[in-house]
C-alpha cells in the first residue's frame, strides 16, 4: 500500500465510530427475529413431532417480536393491556407469513426455528399499520349517523382499531385517537341499564327458572347488539351474546352452572366482537369509563345438590406407583364441594350419581428414546337431568435413564382431573 492510501484508510478508521453513533439506533443494532424449540428424535422425526415444535416456535416468536420491538424499534408494547396484546399477536401473524423455516438436527436433538429478516419485520409493521389506520378511518365513518345502534358499533370498531396500531409512544400519522375515544365515552355516557331483579333463581345443569330482565337503551331507544360476556366465579365464561332487539340481556337462554347458592354471575360489556378477537378487551384499556352501571352483578339462587361417587384409580405399570392420597377419592370430592358446589349425600337417594375411572400406564417411545407417564380417566355425571361423560389423558415424557418425580407427576395429574370435573360440568349439553 502505498504512503497516500495508508494515510486514507487510517483517516476511515477514525471516522467509522462516529459514522456509526450518527446512525439512528434500529440500524446499528438491525437483526432478524428468531425462534426455534427443539425436541428429541431418533431418526428422521414424524410430521406430528414437527408440527409441535412449529407450535412452539410460533409462540415463542411472539415473545421474540416483543422484545426485538423493544430494542429496535423504541416500541414497547403494554401486553398487560388487551387491546395492545391483540395487536401483538395481529403483528406476529403477518410476520409469520413471511418466516423461514428450518430443522437441523444434531445427533438426536432437533431445533425446528423460525426466522424472518428485518427488512419483512419492519414491512409487516407498515403494513399492519396501514390496514388498521384505514380500518379504524373506515369504521369511524359509521360513527357519524344518526343511527345510535349503528353509531355505536362504529365508534368501538374504530376505537379498538386505531389503538391496535403498534408505534412510539409519540404516535404516528392517521386517524386521532383521542378524537375517536372522546366520541366513544359521549356514545356510552347516552347509555342507561334497567334491571329488574338481582338474583338467577334454578337448578344446576338446567335452565333458569327466573333471571334477570336487564335492559340497555341509548338516548331513549333500544340497544341492540351490544357485546356482553358472562363469568361466575373463577373466571369461568357463561356465554357470550348480543343485546337483543328490545336491549334485553338473554340470560334465560343459558343453563345455571354448578355454582355454590350465592355465587357471583357478571355481565360485562366486551369489546372483542367490534375487532374480531378472541380473547377479552376490557373498555377499560379502551380508555372508556362505564360511568353508567354497564357491568351488571347478580347472585345465583340455587339448590345444595347431593351426590354419591364411585371412584377407582390404578397403575397398569410398577414404575408408576400410586400415591394413598390418590388412590383415596378426598382430592376429587374437595373440588366437588369448592368449586361445584356438590355435597356428599348423607342417607337416601342422590341428586347425582358420579364415577371416576383413573388408570395409570407408562409407554415406551425407542423413536424419540422416552419413557412416558400416562393417565386416562373418564368421569361420568348422571342425575338430576344431567348425563355428561367426559375423558382425558394426562401424559409426562423422560428420557431414558431419567427418574419419574412422583410428587410433581401426581400434583399435575390432580390438575388434569380438576380440569375434566370442570370441563364436563360446564358443558350447555
Amino acid at each position: 500500500m502505498n504512503p497516500v492510501s495508508a494515510v486514507k484508510a487510517f483517516k476511515m478508521s477514525l471516522l467509522m465510530p462516529f459514522a456509526l453513533i450518527l446512525l439512528p439506533p434500529a440500524q446499528i443494532f438491525a437483526r432478524p427475529v428468531v425462534a426455534a424449540s427443539s425436541f428429541t428424535q431418533f431418526g428422521k422425526p414424524a410430521k406430528e413431532a414437527l408440527a409441535r415444535a412449529h407450535t412452539a416456535a410460533t409462540a415463542e416468536f411472539r415473545l421474540e417480536l416483543h422484545v426485538w420491538l423493544k430494542e429496535n424499534m423504541r416500541i414497547d408494547v403494554d401486553t398487560a393491556n388487551s387491546i395492545k396484546r391483540f395487536a401483538l399477536d395481529k403483528l406476529a401473524e403477518r410476520c409469520l407469513e413471511s418466516a423461514e423455516e428450518a430443522s437441523v438436527g444434531r445427533g438426536r436433538v432437533w431445533t425446528l426455528s423460525l426466522t424472518v429478516s428485518e427488512s419483512d419485520v419492519r414491512a409487516a409493521l407498515d403494513s399492519h399499520n396501514d390496514y388498521f389506520d384505514g380500518l379504524a378511518s373506515a369504521r369511524f365513518q359509521d360513527a357519524r349517523g344518526n343511527d345510535l345502534n349503528v353509531a355505536l358499533p362504529g365508534a368501538i370498531g374504530a376505537l379498538c382499531a386505531a389503538m391496535a396500531k403498534i408505534e412510539p409512544a409519540s404516535g404516528g400519522g392517521g386517524v386521532n385517537v383521542d378524537d375517536i375515544r372522546a366520541n366513544v365515552q359521549i356514545l356510552f355516557d347516552k347509555m342507561e341499564v334497567k334491571s329488574a331483579a338481582t338474583v338467577v333463581d334454578g337448578r344446576q345443569g338446567s335452565f333458569p327458572n327466573r333471571s334477570p330482565d336487564a335492559v340497555f337503551t341509548i338516548d331513549g331507544a333500544p340497544l341492540t347488539g351490544f357485546h356482553l360476556t358472562a363469568t361466575v366465579q373463577g373466571g369461568r365464561v357463561l356465554g357470550r351474546f348480543e343485546t337483543d332487539e328490545r336491549g334485553g340481556v338473554p340470560l334465560r337462554n343459558y343453563k345455571v352452572p354448578f355454582v355454590h347458592n350465592g355465587s357471583m354471575l357478571n355481565v360485562t360489556p366486551d369489546a372483542r366482537g367490534y375487532i374480531k378477537a378472541d380473547g377479552f378487551i376490557r373498555y377499560k384499556d379502551l380508555g372508556i369509563r362505564l360511568n353508567k352501571g354497564q357491568d351488571l352483578s347478580y347472585i345465583y339462587k340455587v339448590p345444595t345438590l347431593t351426590y354419591t361417587l364411585e371412584y377407582r384409580a390404578s397403575s397398569l405399570s410398577k414404575a408408576i406407583v400410586v400415591p394413598p392420597d390418590f388412590l383415596a377419592d378426598a382430592h376429587v370430592r374437595k373440588y366437588l364441594r369448592e368449586y361445584c358446589g356438590l355435597v356428599p349425600a348423607s342417607r337416601g337417594s342422590a341428586d347425582m350419581n358420579v364415577k371416576f375411572t383413573v388408570e395409570f400406564s407408562q409407554n415406551t417411545y425407542n423413536d424419540t428414546e422416552e419413557d412416558g407417564y400416562a393417565m386416562r380417566a373418564v368421569a361420568e355425571f348422571r342425575g338430576g337431568g344431567v348425563e355428561r361423560t367426559g375423558k382425558t389423558q394426562f401424559e409426562k415424557r423422560l428420557n431414558f435413564g431419567l427418574t419419574l418425580q412422583s410428587g410433581e407427576y401426581f400434583w399435575e395429574a390432580s390438575g388434569a382431573l380438576r380440569k375434566l370435573i370442570g370441563d364436563a360440568l360446564s358443558r350447555d349439553d
